[in-house]
């Protein structure tokens, strides 16, 4: 199974509404963007509102004074000068057609850089996590019993306060009734909270007789159309607002009779002092 096709793939969904979903969730989008595709749409608008208004200007050839003659490159820079504010004086509207667009333009700058200013402050002061997952899970013993385990840290040199983790297994299955579909069970946790998240933290699901996965067998779970998501929350000291991070396993990310490495390090005198945070993902396997 793809794990791109499972948990992480936005699902399409059909809106009944009289208007498309991006313009009702058009703050949503803009914030899930990336930088380069914010800038890159700032640059498009600005650059295509002024050319709409560079246009309209050189409909009227003499609704600007002081122009030099060089042709439409004249009209857009005047326009690009009323829509930032700027204004350096050599030239000015001065009929009324060239007023009333100066007016119109001179509105839409207005509230064209109040909106963008408010979204690049509102991606900027979102809250992001700097979680990191190891990118497979293991399935070993542990405390003499089978369990299923991945680990995370925390990247930033900071704490996450009351961290609280949850593991849940979608699987999906047939009904009595011959009707397919997708299950979520939640699996227990050996500790699911931890007072701060300073460092890394080994998640740990007993695989006892409660547990959903005792039923399942290594070819079972090969079969089976599945994934375990886990989650994390907490507050981040730092700014003092809540955090969360997610990943997804599926069967291609679990290893069995697999342990992970020991992050710490060593110094000279023998003391484990350093975490040594590449080697998250790092297992190794165990004889049997």
């Amino acid at each position: 199974m793809d794990k791109n096709n499972f948990m992480t793939t936005p699902v399409k969904r059909s809106s009944t509404s009289l208007f498309s979903n991006a313009f009702i969730d058009f703050y949503h989008l803009v914030v899930r963007m990336t930088w380069p595709r914010f800038l890159a749409s700032f640059v498009v608008i600005f650059l295509a509102i002024n050319l709409f208004f560079g246009f309209l200007y050189s409909l009227q050839s003499d609704s600007i004074g002081g122009l030099k003659g060089i042709g439409f490159l004249e009209y857009f820079f005047f326009s690009v000068q009323t829509l930032a504010t700027i204004g350096y004086g050599s030239m000015y509207p001065q009929t009324l057609y060239g007023h009333i667009l100066v007016t119109i333009e001179a509105m839409i700058g207005l509230l064209g850089v109040g909106m963008f200013a408010a979204l690049a402050f509102a991606r900027i002061s979102l809250p992001r996590s700097r979680v990191i997952f190891s990118n497979t899970a293991v399935i070993n013993n542990f405390e003499g019993q089978p369990a299923l385990m991945f680990r995370m840290a925390n990247e930033r040199n900071n704490r996450i306060i009351g961290a609280e983790v949850e593991l849940s297994l979608f699987i999906q299955e047939t009904t009595k009734e011959g009707q397919s579909m997708r299950r979520i069970y939640d699996l227990s946790l050996a500790r699911n909270h931890t007072p701060m998240l300073a460092l890394t933290w080994l998640v740990i699901h007993p695989i006892d007789e409660k547990s959903p996965l005792s039923k399942l067998s290594q070819e079972d779970l090969s079969k089976a159309d599945f994934a375990f998501v886990a989650t994390v929350k907490g507050l981040d000291e730092t700014v003092s607002q809540t955090i969360h991070s997610n990943h997804t396993y599926t069967f291609e990310d679990i290893r069995w009779n697999h342990r992970f490495v020991d992050l710490y390090r060593k110094n000279e005198s023998g003391m484990k002092v350093l975490i040594d945070q590449t080697l998250i993902h790092n297992t190794i396997e165990e004889a049997r």
